[in-house]
C-alpha cells in the first residue's frame, strides 16, 4: 500500500471532505481509512479511490493524517496536514516530532511557524469541480453553503439580513447547512446540506462566508471558479486565494462597513486563477483502483441488499463492487472478509 489518508470522522459537510473528494477526482493511488463516516461522503469518494474503515493497524508508505491521529500506522513516511489557522484554532496536541508538516496556505505554515518555530511545505488544495450551465436568478440571490457555528459566523449571517431588511432591500438568501436554525430575517431559507450545489452557487448573485478565521476556504473557491462573486470577511486567507474587489465584498470582522449600495448592485463578469497546487510530488493519477471490481465480505447482520437484489443473512460471504463495500461497511452492514 503506498498513500493513505486518514480523517477519523468524515463528516457529512465540512472542508476536509471537500479536500479529499477533489484529491480523490484527480489523483488515484491512495486509499482513505476513517473511523466514523457519513455514509453520502464515503458513497462519493468510492467513485475514485477505495475508501476503508479503520479496524486494524495499517502498513504504507506515506501516510497522510488530517486532524485527529488516534491508529497503529507503520509508515515510511508521516505527514500531518494542517487545514486551519494554527494561531486562531490552537495547535497543541496535533504536534508529533515523528510527522512532517504540510500547510494547505500561507496562512496555516505561518501559523505553524510562529507556534513551533519550524518551516513547513506549503501544498494549496485542489479543486476540481466543473461549471454547470445556468442563468443568474432575477434580484439579489444570496448563498452560503457552511456549518452554523460560531466561528464560521452565525451571528454576522443573522446581522448582515437585518442589516438588508432594515434598507427594505428585497432578497432570497438560501443557506445550506447541518442543521436546522431560525434567524430574524424571514429572507433567509435554511435548507439541509448537499453535496453538489454547484448550480445554486453558479446562479446566485454572490455566495457568503463570514467566518472568524479561515487556513483557504474551499467554498469561496468553488464559487469564484463558477463565476459567482463572493462577500466574505476580511481574512488573510480569503485574500491569498484571490478574493478582491473585482470577484467579491470584503467586511470587517465588527460588520461596521456593509457596503449595502455594492451588495445590491453586485459585480460585473471576472477572471479567476486558484493557487496552484502540487500535490502530485506525492500523488499521480495512475488507475490503481477500479470501483466496479469484486471485493469479499463477510455480512454483520441480516438485511436485503437493495442494488444487487439479494436477502443476506449474517455471516454470509459475498462479493460485492468495492464502492458498494466501502458506502454497506460505513453503514455496519458488511465488513472485508480477509
Amino acid at each position: 500500500m503506498k498513500n493513505v489518508f486518514y480523517m477519523h470522522k468524515l463528516s457529512s459537510i465540512g472542508g476536509v471532505e471537500s479536500f479529499l473528494y477533489y484529491l480523490a477526482k484527480k489523483y488515484h493511488n491512495f486509499i482513505v481509512y476513517y473511523t466514523e463516516a457519513d455514509e453520502k461522503q464515503v458513497k462519493r469518494l468510492a467513485q475514485y479511490v477505495e475508501v476503508r474503515k479503520y479496524t486494524k493497524p495499517i502498513k504504507c508508505d506515506r501516510f497522510f493524517c488530517n486532524y485527529k491521529y488516534d491508529i497503529e500506522v507503520e509508515a515510511k513516511e508521516k505527514y500531518h496536514i494542517i487545514h486551519y489557522d494554527p494561531l486562531n484554532v490552537g495547535f497543541g496536541t496535533f504536534y508529533d516530532k515523528d510527522f512532517k508538516y504540510i500547510g494547505v496556505s500561507k496562512v496555516a505554515c505561518d501559523g505553524f511557524k510562529e507556534i513551533t518555530g519550524q518551516d513547513i511545505e506549503l501544498i494549496y488544495n485542489p479543486v476540481e469541480i466543473e461549471k454547470v450551465k445556468t442563468k443568474k436568478l432575477e434580484g439579489l440571490n444570496l448563498i452560503s453553503c457552511t456549518r452554523l457555528t460560531s466561528e464560521k459566523g452565525q451571528w454576522r449571517i443573522n446581522e448582515l439580513a437585518n442589516r438588508l431588511d432594515r434598507e427594505e432591500i428585497k432578497f432570497h438568501w438560501r443557506l445550506f447547512t447541518n442543521k436546522k436554525r431560525a434567524f430574524d430575517s424571514k429572507n433567509i431559507e435554511v435548507l439541509p446540506q448537499k453535496l453538489d450545489v454547484r448550480k445554486e452557487v453558479a446562479e446566485s448573485s454572490f455566495l457568503v462566508q463570514l467566518s472568524d478565521c479561515e487556513s483557504y476556504g474551499l467554498s469561496v473557491a468553488e464559487s469564484l471558479i463558477l463565476g459567482t462573486p463572493v462577500i466574505v470577511t476580511d481574512l488573510k486567507a480569503f485574500r491569498e486565494i484571490g478574493v478582491n474587489d473585482k470577484n467579491g465584498i470584503i467586511i470587517d470582522l465588527n460588520m461596521k462597513n456593509i457596503p449595502i449600495e455594492e451588495i445590491v448592485k453586485g459585480k460585473e463578469k471576472f477572471d479567476y486563477k486558484i493557487p496552484k497546487e502540487t500535490w502530485n510530488k506525492y500523488l499521480t493519477d495512475e488507475i490503481e483502483y477500479n470501483p466496479n471490481e469484486l471485493q469479499k465480505v463477510r455480512v454483520l447482520k441480516r438485511v436485503y441488499l437493495v442494488e444487487e437484489n439479494i436477502h443476506a443473512k449474517r455471516n454470509n460471504i459475498l462479493d460485492l463492487k468495492k464502492s458498494r463495500v466501502s458506502e454497506l461497511e460505513a453503514q455496519g452492514l458488511v465488513e472485508i472478509y480477509e
